[in-house]
């Protein structure tokens, strides 16, 4: 995914880290996707690593959390990727597709479009290992065929398919070169603001 500059201005939206499943009740320390909408968040991530890992978030939850976010016309960026066992044994490319599925399941195509799909290999969150571009490649282009069988071609190639885990100026032209990598999912580099600007000024 480009960055777009209109005559030196960096168009921005921003969005929240997690969205409760639950669009009213009483659930203390939740945001429904409600309340997110009225603070003007466009986007809410959904599914990260570390929801998963340490509050157990499954598939059924990560879907609900994805419906939620639609309920509240926010865009949900879902997040699957696998960590380092299974990468090792080679099962890493259905790991994650198994986590997509279980997120866009009985979305139809009009919300499947708007979607945002971020893979991010768990072993390369916050180590400063990286997957090589061939490697982000290789699932990344898996995520968009898997949209195509449910979907089509035509919300397979508007499906914006990003790459998140250890991001940096030094790797993201390498990155944003390979054809089915449309954007990045950046962390730890996102708090330094020189090393955020370089990557956020790529122009591909």
């Amino acid at each position: 995914m480009q960055v777009a500059v209109d005559s030196g201005k960096l168009p921005i939206a921003y969005g929240a880290q997690d969205i409760s499943a639950h669009e009213s009740g009483a659930y203390t320390g939740e945001v429904s996707g409600q309340m997110l909408k009225t603070l003007g968040c466009s986007y809410v991530a959904v599914g990260h690593s570390e929801r998963r890992q340490y509050h157990g978030e499954d598939e059924q939850v990560t879907n609900a959390k994805v419906r939620a976010a639609f309920a509240a016309d926010l865009t949900p960026i879902l997040c699957v990727g696998e960590p380092l066992e299974e990468r090792q044994a080679g099962t890493h490319v259905a790991y994650t597709l198994a986590q997509l599925q279980g997120g866009i399941d009985g979305l139809d195509a009009a919300q499947a479009k708007q979607i945002v799909i971020a893979y991010e290999p768990v072993w390369a969150i916050g180590t400063g290992e990286v997957a090589s571009a061939d490697d982000a490649q290789e699932v990344c282009a898996a995520i968009r065929e898997a949209l195509r069988t449910a979907h089509g071609d035509e919300v397979a190639d508007a499906v914006r398919v990003l790459y998140g885990g250890s991001v940096k100026s030094s790797n993201v032209v390498e990155l944003m070169g390979k054809a089915d990598v449309d954007g990045a999912l950046v962390g730890g580099a996102s708090l330094k603001a020189e090393e955020f600007a370089k990557i956020a000024g790529y122009q591909g």
